[in-house]
């Protein structure tokens, strides 16, 4: 097993029109280090996993719940597990999220 892993040298899957990212998965997580261009969105949606989604690079418009926010460099984001939420990517982003447990990822 690789312990060491490489970011840019993990395949990129498209999540959505403008949303990129390197998916990494373990027997329990789903790591994802995403890029969003400006002006893509994550349309509102729940999954049963609990999220954090932390912000590396760029603003985003986060809505989890009825709360919405500006999202920058050095803020996290929890989302609890089936909590409806969304994002609009207002910049460029790069965005790390963590999933528990394991997401399942469609194909």
């Amino acid at each position: 097993m690789n312990y060491f892993i490489e970011l840019g040298k993990i395949p990129l899957k498209e999540i959505t029109p403008g949303i990129k990212a390197e998916i990494l998965q373990t027997q329990n997580l789903t790591i994802g280090y995403s890029f969003l261009k400006m002006g893509s969105v994550i349309p509102r949606h729940h999954h049963p996993e609990e999220a954090i989604d932390i912000m590396i690079e760029g603003e985003l418009e986060m809505s989890v719940g009825d709360k919405t926010e500006i999202i920058r460099p050095g803020m996290m984001i929890l989302v609890p597990s089936d909590i409806p939420h969304e994002a609009k990517a207002l910049t460029d982003c790069r965005v790390v999220s963590v999933f528990y447990p394991r997401r399942e990822i469609r194909r």
